[in-house]
């Protein structure tokens, strides 16, 4: 669990493209935050944004787990 709360942390700290070392270093995870709907690559509007963003689902993930508030 210890890595996937810093890959959230990572991602609320700072958006990086899809194409980061970042998350090709790290894609087994990113996909995993995926699925659970803690990150998004979806604007509010529907858009693709380019990046992974936390989600307020991944933000109370974080908060409950002992990451970052």
């Amino acid at each position: 669990m210890g890595e996937y709360i810093k890959i959230l942390f990572g991602i609320k700290k700072e958006a990086r493209t899809f194409q980061s070392d970042f998350y090709r270093k790290n894609a087994h995870l990113v996909s995993e935050a995926a699925s659970r709907g803690h990150i998004t690559c979806v604007s509010t509007d529907g858009r693709n944004m380019g990046f992974w963003s936390l989600t307020t689902a991944g933000q109370l993930f974080l908060h409950e787990h002992g990451g970052a508030a």
